[in-house]
């Protein structure tokens, strides 16, 4: 049985996104469930964010890999209450897959190129340039231990990224009144 394509496979964004939900019988359920983790509080001073460099396509299996590996460093590092964590993008885009067999004998079996359009099987989230992936929330003595929270997720993430650090009060100013 053949098994799952490597996530490398659809690192490049769709021009067109696939993303009409009503019309397919089989979606995927997307992966990734939990969105935010923590409380936002105004206690927290600085924003530590994740920034895209690149346009690309994210897999909800990344992004659910990548929130379980930061949630664990952040929490043994800080503790529960002592940071918010909120993922951005969402994965809308449902990506098809052509079967192909890969053994001796298959080239009888399968049909190649004839009716490619493919059946759902996973869901991807497609990115912008600069566009805000991660933040995180936390007091400012904490700032590098979410620092070292994003580079252990780096190699799980498709694109090229950049961390950027802003004040709360820049980020939300209606937190703050």
């Amino acid at each position: 049985m053949p098994t799952k394509r490597p996530a490398r496979c659809y690192r490049v964004a769709p021009k067109k996104p696939y993303t009409r939900v009503e019309y397919i019988k089989s979606k995927p359920q997307p992966r990734l469930r939990i969105l935010e983790i923590g409380k936002p509080s105004p206690e927290f001073e600085y924003v530590v964010l994740l920034i895209s460099n690149e346009r690309g396509q994210i897999l909800d299996r990344a992004l659910e890999s990548s929130r379980i590996a930061v949630n664990r460093r952040l929490t043994k590092k800080l503790g529960r209450g002592g940071f918010f964590f909120r993922i951005r993008p969402y994965p809308h885009n449902i990506i098809r897959e052509t079967k192909f067999l890969g053994f001796a004998g298959a080239d009888r079996i399968q049909q190649g190129m004839r009716r490619a359009f493919g059946k759902p099987v996973d869901r991807g989230a497609i990115v912008r340039q600069n566009q805000i992936l991660m933040e995180i929330w936390v007091k400012e003595k904490h700032i590098p231990i979410a620092k070292e929270a994003y580079k252990l997720i780096l190699p799980k993430l498709p694109v090229k990224t950049r961390v950027e650090i802003k004040p709360l009060k820049e980020m939300y100013p209606k937190l703050f009144k």
